[in-house]
């Protein structure tokens, strides 16, 4: 099912007073947030400059693919497939907060955060982002966001620790013969990068930071046959600011990732009225990550590949119930072992 806004012209390019005022307000409060979390205490960095950019590449790797991660899904403005929700799981030693605002306003907002304990280890990530966006036709749209995010990674004898804010522009795009949407967003800010060490001096360098996205997802049919694809592209960097004693100097980080998926929905028979299908389809994910610093440390590349294939079947039964058979082999790609099984599920509702 598909929610079809309607807008005119005037609509599409002018926004009333109140919501203005609204969004102002909700600006200054972010803003005032990440400038009070960017006046926060040092972090420490240790002297030795090879072991600090180590660290350093870390941190800004285990962010940077978090970042990517977390990037809200905005298609739903335009699928109406979606609503406001929150979410909450927490116990003694961790938990997790999800909230996200209702489809059918302008004004947006997404909220993810997750920490935990275990040993002598916390870890802890938050991110937030607030966009608004206009109608330009019933099928396109435009917007800006802004986006905050959060990553401690604390342990008995050193930390990491980094805090960003981003902003930049959106766009959403609808195929007119098929649900097939298109979204992309460009981002630019900065962020605040450290490590703690156990005696040792404390300093904390800033860094430039941008993401580009791009994304297509959903639903072609072909008569009785219906396609799912899938194209996520994304590429993040961070440049650190060189420190003025020299302990820490600059070093740049660029991360590239592309995922790729295919399923499919193929109706074989009709069984006593109800559907026979075919599921199955695939996936395909390459991330690699590239560092570039000082003379004393070498380039470090990484990368990592995986893929999944699947294939089952589903059926429903002339009392309501669902039944799905599905094999399933991941991690295709890998250099651990590849994991795979069958799963079998009924589902009835009463």
């Amino acid at each position: 099912m598909s929610k079809t806004h309607v807008h005119n012209g005037i609509h599409a390019v002018t926004l009333s007073q109140a919501l203005g005022h609204v969004v102002l307000r909700w600006c200054v409060r972010v803003l005032a947030v990440v400038v009070l979390l960017f006046g926060m205490g040092d972090i420490s960095a240790r002297a030795d400059p090879v072991e600090t950019q180590n660290l350093m590449f870390q941190l800004q790797n285990a962010r940077m693919n978090k970042l990517v991660l977390h990037q809200p899904h905005l298609v739903a403005f335009l699928s109406g497939a979606e609503s406001g929700a929150l979410n909450a799981d927490i116990t003694d030693h961790r938990g997790t907060v999800t909230f996200s605002s209702g489809v059918d306003q302008r004004l947006w907002a997404r909220v993810n955060g997750r920490w935990g304990e275990s040993d002598q280890r916390k870890d802890k990530y938050g991110f937030g982002a607030m966009g608004l966006h206009a109608y330009v036709t019933s099928t396109l749209i435009v917007g800006g966001m802004i986006e905050a995010d959060y990553l401690s990674q604390a342990g008995a004898v050193s930390g990491k620790e980094g805090l960003g804010a981003m902003a930049g522009s959106y766009f959403l795009a609808r195929n007119a013969n098929q649900p097939l949407f298109f979204e992309g967003r460009l981002l630019y800010g900065r962020a605040s990068d450290g490590i703690r060490h156990l005696d040792s001096s404390k300093r904390r360098p800033d860094s430039r930071r941008g993401l580009t996205q791009l994304r297509i997802s959903g639903k072609l049919r072909y008569g009785i046959t219906t396609l799912l694809p899938s194209i996520l592209a994304s590429y993040a960097t961070e440049d650190v600011s060189p420190l003025n004693s020299g302990s820490l100097p600059g070093q740049s980080t660029r991360l590239r990732h592309i995922k790729m998926g295919l399923d499919f929905r193929h109706t074989l028979r009709q069984m006593n009225g109800a559907p026979f299908v075919l599921n199955g389809g695939g996936a395909l994910s390459s991330t690699s990550t590239r560092r570039y610093g000082s003379d004393t440390l070498a380039t470090a590349n990484q990368r990592n590949r995986r893929g999944r294939v699947n294939l089952g079947v589903s059926y429903v039964t002339q009392a309501g119930g669902t039944v799905v058979i599905d094999g399933f082999v991941n991690g295709l790609g890998m250099p651990t072992p590849q994991s795979y099984g069958l799963k079998a599920a009924f589902d009835i509702q009463f």
